[in-house]
């Protein structure tokens, strides 16, 4: 017998539209705890119900497959939905309402990681009042400063360790301008991640090439919460949404949200160069915020919440104790 009052994959419907979460817990009265995932375009439903199920003692875990990703892909939709902030920030204020209206609460815990952590923060900054606290983990800041920051630190890492093949790859590539790769720009920063995974500037501890991490950990535990054909669906977003207007709008968090009115609180990988850290605690320094914290993972890079599970579930539960 299930543990779990609740465990369960849904299609809810909310103010006409149809979204699509995983639910876990064990006491619905827990507080509520919605994860947007990155990509923008890759759910994380799979990863967070694989290490964050510790959490569901205390919490009500939910993960939510966002617009044009996972099982929320559709073909016929992506023929004619443009993806824009909008869009996005208004499906994520569906899905909070949804859920304190599933579970009568007031307000809900948010959080955000990679390019969740703009949505996110996009999120909190127009609906406070419906907002508990915002956690943010791989904080994304400023597209185009993060591009100039991570290629540069991946350019002198391949020096340092005079990996010729990588400074080749890099020199060819060439610096980008305003967040952009000359040429194929998907393409090159493609190339330049699996240098800079390969360096632990996206995965810190126990990392691997992209394809065994893809292959041996990442297929294996997707396939835990998709059949194979709600994979092709996930895999079809992952081409989808990063060409739509939503994945090239620059958050500028420096200069476009510099308050908000929920706690916010940065649980950062210390290695991370994929959403440079150093930026987001720039920007964490700068916030105004009703209570804030920034709590580092030493051991970890872009993800710290699974590749250091264990010390992340402990600290995210410190913080609502």
């Amino acid at each position: 017998m299930s543990a779990y009052a609740i465990d369960s994959s849904k299609k809810i419907k909310y103010n006409n539209q149809t979204y699509y979460v995983r639910i876990r817990t064990c006491n619905v009265n827990n507080p509520v705890v919605l994860f947007l995932h990155g990509g923008c375009g890759s759910p994380d439903r799979a990863q967070v119900m694989k290490y964050q199920s510790p959490l569901a003692d205390k919490f009500t875990l939910v993960a939510w497959d966002q617009r044009g990703a996972g099982l929320a892909y559709d073909k016929e939709e992506a023929k004619n939905l443009v993806l824009t902030k909008d869009v996005y920030v208004e499906d994520a204020h569906n899905v909070v309402c949804y859920l304190k209206e599933r579970f009568n609460k007031d307000k809900i815990i948010i959080v955000g990681h990679s390019f969740g952590s703009v949505l996110g923060v996009w999120l909190a900054d127009k609906y406070p009042d419906d907002i508990y606290a915002y956690v943010g983990i791989g904080q994304c800041v400023d597209y185009i400063e993060n591009e100039k920051l991570s290629y540069e630190w991946t350019l002198n890492e391949a020096k340092r360790l005079n990996d010729r093949k990588s400074i080749n790859i890099l020199q060819k590539i060439g610096s980008p301008s305003n967040g952009k790769y000359s040429g194929n720009h998907v393409k090159s920063i493609m190339k330049q991640r699996a240098i800079l995974h390969k360096y632990g500037g996206a995965t810190y501890a126990n990392r691997k090439p992209y394809w065994q991490e893809l292959l041996f950990h990442d297929v294996p535990i997707l396939r835990k919460e998709y059949t194979l054909s709600q994979l092709i669906k996930y895999v079809k977003g992952l081409s989808y949404s990063p060409n739509q207007p939503l994945a090239t709008t620059n958050p500028d968090f420096m200069n476009t949200v510099n308050n908000l009115n929920v706690p916010v609180y940065l649980l950062l990988g210390r290695h991370d160069r994929n959403c440079v850290s150093a930026l987001a605690e720039k920007w964490h320094d700068a916030l105004l915020a009703p209570q804030k914290k920034l709590i580092w993972f030493e051991n970890s890079a872009h993800s710290p919440q699974w590749e250091e599970p264990k010390l992340w579930n402990e600290q995210f539960r410190a913080l609502f104790e």
